[in-house]
This record gives structure tokens, sequence and C-alpha cells, in this order.
């Protein structure tokens, strides 16, 4: 039986306009559900948020990849959902992202991905799993990841972009 599709859950979910913060322009807040759509509904608005803000195609993907990595572990490790258990614990995942500018006009964002599910350590099996972390520092300047018995908070921090018009 092919995966069920988040079509219809996708579409009756608030839209990147009704989930902002008060200045859109440099803060993106998004509270998403602890469900298997969560991952797809970040890729969306982080993806659109971004090219809003002319980031760099290639690091674009690379946050968009790192965050929905970040929000899939909530989903699945957090709160326990998966496709074999696709309702797990009920909660939030929020995802905060602020754009700074140096005086110098390079501009860096710091994303945050924070849970309240419950902490689990790795595990020793890695088999085909365990790659979510190394792909996360793959895709961002830094990367932490705290875990405790009230959830998981994991901040990027993207690579510097140039000051804008000039080729990075």
């Amino acid at each position: 039986m092919p995966p069920r599709s988040d079509h219809h859950e996708r579409s009756s979910r608030p839209g990147p306009s009704q989930i902002r913060s008060a200045s859109p322009a440099t803060e993106l807040r998004l509270t998403l559900p602890a469900a298997m759509v969560a991952p797809s509904l970040a890729r969306e608005w982080l993806g659109q948020w971004l090219g809003e803000r002319d980031w760099d195609v290639e690091q674009r993907d690379d946050l968009v990849l790192a965050v929905s990595e970040a929000v899939s572990n909530s989903v699945e490790h957090g709160y326990g959902v998966d496709h074999a258990t696709p309702v797990g614990r009920e909660g939030v995942i929020e995802v905060h992202g602020v754009l700074h500018t140096e005086p110098d006009g390079r501009r860096h964002l710091v994303l945050t991905v924070r849970d309240e599910g419950e902490w689990q350590p790795p595990s020793a099996e890695r088999g085909n799993r365990r790659h979510g972390i190394p792909l996360m520092h793959a895709c961002a300047a830094h990367v932490t990841v705290e875990g405790s018995g009230r959830g998981t908070t994991v901040v990027l921090r993207s690579h510097p972009l140039p000051p804008h018009g000039v080729p990075g």
C-alpha cells in the first residue's frame, strides 16, 4: 500500500501568513503539529521565506534540508509518530528563524527547532538510521542539539552570505 498523502492535511493547515511573527522581514515563527506532515510544511514555508529574502539557492536548500531533518526527528523520536504508528504523543514543534545582518552587510540565519517530546538517546544500532545529525552538520555552519526530559532543541546557524549585490 503506498504511503498516505499529506495533501488533505496540508490544505487544512494555516498558511505562512497566518503563523509568521510580527516582524516577518527578519523573523520566522512556525508552530507545526507533531504529525507526519510537519517536515513537509516546514520545507514549504521555510523555503518560501528564504526565497523572499533572496537567500542563496544552495544554502537555502541546505537549510531547508537541515530543518526538515530536525522536524522529522522531533516527530518520530520526540513524539513517537512514524509510518507504523501515525498517531503518537500529541504536541507541537516550534521553528524559529532570526535573520542577522552584520555591520559589513553579511547575513546569517539562526534557526531553532524545539519540541516538548520525550528525549531518547541515539540507538547503538546504526543500520540505515542515525544520519540526521551528521546531515544537519553538513548543511549548516554550526549545529547544537540539546535533549532533556522536557524535549529537544536544535539550533542551526547558517554559513554567512555576502551583502546583497555582492557575488558569493
